[in-house]
């Protein structure tokens, strides 16, 4: 059973460094393999968290995939966690619709409670202001963040 497991990861791994190289892995050009996903998820399932984590960290991976390592990580690596977040918020406000706003208020409240695990609750309305500062156009936004208090 190890040797195939060994087998395929292999085969994943060299489909990979070939996308890398711009030899596409089928017949329509484009690059199944143009990161690391498929590695993630596979550690993800086999429970081998270090492994996604060195994965996703060395080529990259699907949003959804960054958020399942963030959501695992947090309990045990909160600087991580909150790392993740953070850098999702910007390109969701970006976004420019309620549904977008809503879901970066839910990683401000998740950016929150990890600030304050990490011992720098006061870090979260500085960060609260720049983002209040860098999207004050975003008047739906900016609505959201008043409902919320911040």
């Amino acid at each position: 059973m190890a040797d195939w497991r060994e087998k395929a990861l292999t085969l994943v791994q060299k489909r990979i460094a070939a996308a890398g190289k711009g030899k596409s892995a089928n017949p329509w050009g484009f690059a199944r393999f143009s990161d690391r996903s498929l590695l993630v998820e596979i550690f993800l399932w086999e429970k081998e968290m270090e492994g996604a984590w060195r994965e996703a960290k060395e080529g990259g991976c699907s949003h959804d995939l960054w958020l399942q390592l963030s959501s695992r990580r947090e309990k045990n690596y909160p600087e991580d966690s909150l790392a993740i977040y953070k850098s999702r918020m910007d390109p969701t406000v970006e976004q420019t619709n309620d549904h977008a706003y809503q879901t970066a208020v839910t990683y401000l409240r998740k950016i929150r409670d990890l600030l304050a695990a990490v011992g720098r609750p006061e870090g979260f309305p500085r960060y609260v202001a720049t983002l209040r500062a860098n999207f004050k156009r975003k008047r739906n936004f900016m609505k959201m963040l008043g409902k919320e208090g911040w």
